[in-house]
């Protein structure tokens, strides 16, 4: 028969996260989260996040027809710490494949964090708190 051997973690290194500082943060739950940015990767690549003291954004902005601006009060968050508005930029081709798993229930709460220039930081918890998990994404560069 065959049998599954256990992940030996003591061999295994800890990737080294880049160290960032961010100002600000929102935590929202994981279903929400995937909603939205299904409904903008349906009319966009390019999705803009912003995060003010009293709520999160996220739209895309098409040249012709209906954009996207789903907008989360911070009654609907579980957590938003925002000292001054902040907005960042993402491709959503790199984030769609996560928000398929973040619908399937993968999280219950995803923690966003986001500034101009900096890439984007998801954090969640998964197996009841067994694991825990960071993504980060590149932010979208225009030359201006």
């Amino acid at each position: 028969g065959s049998h599954l051997r256990g992940l030996d973690i003591g061999t295994m290194q800890t990737p080294k996260l880049p160290v960032l500082e961010f100002g600000s943060s929102a935590t929202i739950g994981a279903e929400k989260l995937s909603r939205a940015l299904r409904a903008a990767k349906f009319v966009g690549e390019i999705v803009d996040l912003k995060l003010d003291s009293k709520e999160m954004r996220i739209s895309v902005q098409v040249e012709a027809g209906e954009g996207v601006n789903v907008h989360f009060e911070a009654g609907e968050l579980s957590d938003l710490v925002c000292p001054s508005e902040t907005r960042g930029s993402y491709s959503l081709q790199f984030l769609d494949p996560l928000t398929r798993k973040l619908a399937a229930g993968l999280a219950q709460d995803v923690r966003v964090q986001f500034q101009d220039k900096y890439p984007l930081r998801l954090d969640w918890t998964s197996n009841d708190g067994g694991a825990s998990w960071t993504y980060f994404l590149a932010p979208r560069v225009t030359n201006d």
